[in-house]
């Protein structure tokens, strides 16, 4: 089922129908900013070039909202 474009945030991960996953880096005007991810070779997620879609486009290919598990990692804990 679409995600409502009012739940499109930056800085959040989103996987559509055809299993792609793409991060949300910045939302402007009615275009959302974002990046194609996918694993790479010795566990490394390939990020692509930033991509330019209609907010509209993109809530309707959005399926799910995901927790990258590896988001954050690294980061000395509050």
């Amino acid at each position: 089922m679409p995600i409502s474009q009012e739940h499109i945030i930056a800085g959040r991960s989103y996987r559509t129908a055809a299993n792609e996953l793409r991060e949300v880096s910045a939302i402007e005007q009615d275009e959302v900013v974002y990046h194609s991810l996918f694993p790479g070779a010795a566990g490394l997620m390939v990020r692509t070039h930033a991509k330019r879609v209609a907010l509209i486009r993109f809530a309707a290919e959005a399926q799910t909202e995901v927790e990258r598990p590896l988001h954050g990692a690294g980061r000395a804990p509050a």
